[in-house]
């Protein structure tokens, strides 16, 4: 999906045959400093899961210039997340937040990149994980110490010279739900006839371990299956160690947890402070969960602005 409309928020730009031009240079501000010209520009297309891509064309010697993608722009703090090429290295994963840049990973050096070359730059973004490719050829694959939530795309540039962007394009997904739970009746039931049924209804793609197959290491899967979901559902009525592992470890990356539990489960002193969903086994007590997972569910999706 190409953007229709583009705003300004620092920097100027122009449209050329519908691609998006970063106006470089070097302004005076008032202290009578000159500085090297910043654009970013955020379009009316969103992300969350999904991929973004464009080309990158520096048109002038880009040893002292940087391009980017924007994959997520924060419209209350100014805060973004972006993938950039050029600068101090040849691609790297940044936020910028509180006049500074944070890094996420960086590979290469920025003297590779050439003037008036095309570079295609490729973004694929899962739950926390980001993919990068530079011309077919996967860069960086990193996972954020947070969950990449939904919002507005654009572009980042800053250089002595004109950038231009060229076919830019945002494809966004379903964000995937991950379910954590024993895989025991009456748990299988209550998966496939309440948390899958409410989770697909809400936009999600739902899926848990037993789904996944293949040859490969399980909790390897299960963890990559955390890293990749923008939510998780852990059912933590048996006292089962491998789902409170899995409930750790997605606290730990700060993912969206909904916890629920059969009424009347003791539950650890470490887990009892956290909000917890509590059901009754019986055919009133799963539509009063549907309900609840519902109302859980539409306070996640407003967060991430997808409803």
């Amino acid at each position: 999906m190409k953007p229709t409309n583009w705003v300004s928020l620092l920097g100027n730009y122009r449209l050329e045959d519908g691609n998006v031009v970063f106006n470089g240079g070097v302004f005076t501000e008032d202290s009578g400093q000159t500085t090297i010209e910043v654009g970013n520009f955020v379009c009316d297309r969103e992300l969350g899961d999904g991929t973004i891509s464009s080309t990158i064309i520096f048109h002038d010697d880009p040893s002292l210039s940087s391009a980017g993608l924007i994959l997520y722009y924060h419209p209350s703090t100014g805060a973004f997340v972006a993938v950039r090429i050029g600068g101090d290295t040849l691609v790297s994963v940044r936020t910028f937040t509180n006049q500074q840049w944070i890094d996420h990973g960086s590979h290469g050096p920025s003297g590779q990149l050439k003037e008036d070359q095309p570079y295609q730059v490729v973004v694929h973004v899962v739950g926390s994980r980001v993919r990068v490719s530079l011309d077919g050829i996967q860069i960086i694959d990193v996972s954020l110490s947070f969950t990449l939530p939904r919002g507005q795309t654009g572009i980042w540039a800053s250089g002595l010279n004109d950038i231009s962007f060229i076919d830019f394009d945002v494809e966004p997904e379903r964000p995937k739900l991950f379910v954590v739970m024993q895989f025991t009746e009456p748990f299988n039931d209550l998966y496939s006839e309440v948390i899958q049924k409410i989770g697909e209804d809400s936009g999600f793609t739902v899926n848990r371990a037993d789904e996944t197959y293949g040859p490969g290491v399980v909790i390897a899967d299960i963890a990559q299956s955390i890293v990749e979901a923008k939510a998780i559902i852990a059912d933590i009525t048996p006292n089962n160690p491998n789902v409170y592992w899995e409930v750790g470890y997605a606290h730990a990356l700060r993912k969206p947890t909904i916890l629920i539990a059969e009424r009347e489960t003791p539950l650890p002193f470490d887990v009892s402070p956290f909000r917890t969903l509590f059901y009754d086994n019986t055919i009133f007590g799963k539509s009063k969960l549907e309900e609840g997972l519902k109302n859980h569910i539409k306070e996640i999706l407003e967060q991430w602005a997808i409803t």
